[in-house]
């Protein structure tokens, strides 16, 4: 694998929040603090130089009051003329508070000095304005979640908080300026039955976006434009096997848009049972459906009704000044849902996923352009502080859209000293499309001249540490696409340097034939002691004389215990020695003219072996005569049943009929013992 470096840094203070600069991705910003009160840790906002792989420095940092709150929530806007713009999200003083007066959402700009300043003087950080953007004033809400939509090159972008512990959850829509006055104008409140686990927002238009959101079992979505027209869509339920399985719902964690058509998703498996990836395929509008839809809702506003359980509330123009409430209605028809069309299940290492990045590497010019074939990079924090690395690729045939081969990298674990509180990847500008770099021969040279990287993020609050791991990307030329000839060359992208792992088929294979094994064991050993089949394992050896059968197989060589056999027809027409078949390895005993020959049995005197002779066979005429079963001293019968029990031949159950036609030849050993 190639050798992936990363870079440490320890601040003062704990850090919670952290986000990449959009148009330098060399510059990182990260916030947090002790909260309120004299304990010796401030709260402060730092800016990082991450340009190289193996040192973090800081440029600048400010220190905020210590009456107030941490840095709860943190992100890099738009460009303000010179300034870059940033948002966070910081309760008020525990007074203010109790006047009802949160202003929880706060705008900063960073400025740079002129490159004619001295190198010396640090960029300053300025607080621009502060505000309220929740209509909630409970005392304990603070600002959980902020997000932003992508920037893109003259459109502006639209943001979205959300509350926490709040008993009236909501969200609030807000637009971000790039020119003017810095302070967010509002757009509306989204009213919530349960708080939002977390959001996320993308402009799929000129003037359109899209917000998602997600309880614990539920995920929503609504269209945002100039002005609000529709409500949130419910486009997911975690199913709810309960009633048949017993087994609790998997909950959400955190969702990501990865383009306006998909979005993934990382939940929580129920008991600490793992954590694992979903991607989703939205719906897509339906002319019918949207006509319907919209003819209910004229009727429903009449009642001012609700939307699924939310309502939203938005101001004429976006203007916090000149207030209309606007209630969004509910429908009755049936909302089409998305599809789950991948997944892929965490290390069994990672009991729960906290956290959730994305980064596209290949990301449209513009959101009105078509999202192409695409790399997208993943990284999901776990409980145990690892980072678990994956890739998704996006393809696109003519309409069709797929996103295939979600496939894990590699996962650094024990990255920081306790919890991780926040990751983000930093902005990917996808390489020039002209015909230098576009060629395959070029692409290839210039990739090993001047390595590019996407840099991956990680902040713990424990540790007060900041650790920014750098993934080496290569460019990436399809060399199946098609080209038009006079036409331009292959488009070149990139996509991770590093070798994803596709689900391997050992473990599967490996218990396959484990089972296949077991089964061949079992089926083998009953064939054997029911007589079906040579001994090959010497499962009747191990098994109660009551279990076995007479020996029913033909033909053959083997063993048996240590007795050497080959298999013969039964002696008799009637099968009645078909249990000493076994022993039948060396003569020539088959029936013949419908009678059969005398069998006789002896024990070797050396080996214990039984041997099997016939009645005409030589025999030594110093040994004893063999005689038939009755003739047998009862001495001497016990200690042939025990031989031929142990050698398999013979059960309790099977009586002594059986021994009829066969001579036993005397034992020594028992002979001698009687004579003395």
């Amino acid at each position: 694998m190639v050798p992936i470096p990363s870079a440490e840094l320890r601040t003062s203070y704990s850090l919670y929040s952290l986000d990449f600069d959009p148009e330098d991705a060399n510059r990182l910003i990260v916030a947090g603090g002790g909260g309120p009160g004299n304990h010796g840790v401030g709260n402060k906002i730092t800016v990082i130089d991450a340009s190289r792989p193996d040192t973090l420095d800081i440029v600048s940092e400010i220190e905020l009051s210590r009456d107030e709150d941490s840095v709860a929530t943190l992100a890099v806007g738009p460009r303000n003329k010179d300034l870059i713009l940033l948002y966070a999200g910081i309760n008020s003083s525990a007074d203010d508070i109790a006047k009802g007066n949160n202003e929880h959402f706060r705008v900063f700009s960073l400025d740079e000095p002129s490159k004619t300043k001295a190198s010396s003087e640090k960029p300053k950080i300025t607080e621009l304005s502060r505000s309220s953007l929740f209509a909630t004033t409970e005392k304990d809400t603070y600002q959980r979640v902020l997000r932003l939509s992508a920037p893109f090159p003259g459109s502006a972008q639209v943001g979205a908080v959300a509350t926490g512990f709040s008993k009236e959850p909501e969200i609030a829509l807000f637009d971000v300026p790039n020119t003017g006055d810095a302070t967010p104008k509002l757009r509306g409140n989204l009213e919530l039955v349960k708080e939002a686990v977390d959001i996320d927002i993308i402009q799929t238009g000129p003037d359109s976006y899209q917000l998602a959101y997600c309880d614990e079992f539920e995920l929503r979505t609504m269209n945002i434009g100039k002005g609000i027209s529709e409500g949130p869509k419910l486009v997911f339920t975690m199913p709810d096997e309960a009633a048949i399985t017993g087994a609790a719902r998997p909950s959400f964690r955190s969702v990501r848009y990865l383009t306006p058509d998909f979005i993934l998703a990382v939940a929580n498996l129920p008991q600490g049972g793992g954590a694992v990836l979903h991607g989703f395929r939205m719906p897509k509008d339906d002319k019918v459906h949207s006509k319907l839809k919209e003819k209910e809702e004229e009727e429903a506003k009449k009642g001012n009704g609700k939307v699924n359980g939310a309502a939203i509330t938005t101001t004429t123009n976006g203007d916090t000044n000149e207030t209309t409430d606007k209630t969004v209605v509910a429908t009755k028809l049936e909302e089409p849902k998305a599809r789950l069309c991948i997944s892929a299940k965490l290390p069994s290492s990672v009991t729960r996923a906290t956290g959730l990045a994305i980064r596209n590497l290949t990301p449209p010019a513009s959101p009105t352009a078509k999202q192409g074939d695409a790399q997208f990079v993943i990284a999901v924090t776990g409980q145990d502080s690892s980072i678990t690395i994956y890739t998704l690729d996006h393809q696109s045939v003519a309409d069709i859209n797929l996103i295939i081969n979600l496939f894990k990298v590699t996962t650094f674990k024990n990255v920081h000293n306790g919890p991780i509180s926040g990751v983000a990847f930093s902005y990917v500008i996808p390489p020039a499309d002209d015909s230098k770099s576009s060629d395959e021969k070029a692409v290839a040279k210039k990739g090993s001249v001047r390595p590019e990287y996407v840099k991956l993020a990680s902040i713990g609050s424990v540790g007060n540490s900041c650790i920014v791991h750098s993934l080496p990307l290569k460019k990436f030329v399809d060399k199946t696409a098609q080209t038009r000839r006079g036409g331009p060359p292959r488009a070149a992208r990139y996509v991770l340097a590093l070798k994803s792992q596709a689900p391997s088929p050992k473990g599967l294979l490996f218990f396959t034939a484990l089972i296949t094994l077991f089964i061949g064991i079992f089926v083998q050993s009953f064939l054997e002691i029911k007589g079906y089949s040579a001994p090959m394992i010497g499962a009747r050896r191990f098994a109660p004389v009551s279990w076995q059968q007479n020996a029913r197989y033909r033909a053959g060589h083997g063993v048996v215990g240590n007795v050497n056999y080959a298999n013969s027809e039964s002696l008799t027409p009637d099968g009645v020695h078909g249990f000493l078949a076994s022993l039948l390895a060396e003569k020539d005993l088959k029936v013949q003219d419908g009678q059969a020959k005398k069998v006789i049995l002896n024990v070797g005197a050396k080996d214990g072996i039984v041997q099997v002779s016939g009645h005409d066979a030589e025999v030594d005429s110093t040994a004893p005569t063999p005689k038939e079963w009755d003739e047998l001293h009862e001495t001497q019968k016990k200690v042939w049943k025990e031989k031929l029990k142990a050698a398999g031949h013979w059960g309790e159950e099977m009586g002594e009929t059986i021994f009829k036609n066969i001579l036993f030849g005397e034992l020594g050993a028992v002979v001698g013992g009687l004579v003395r």
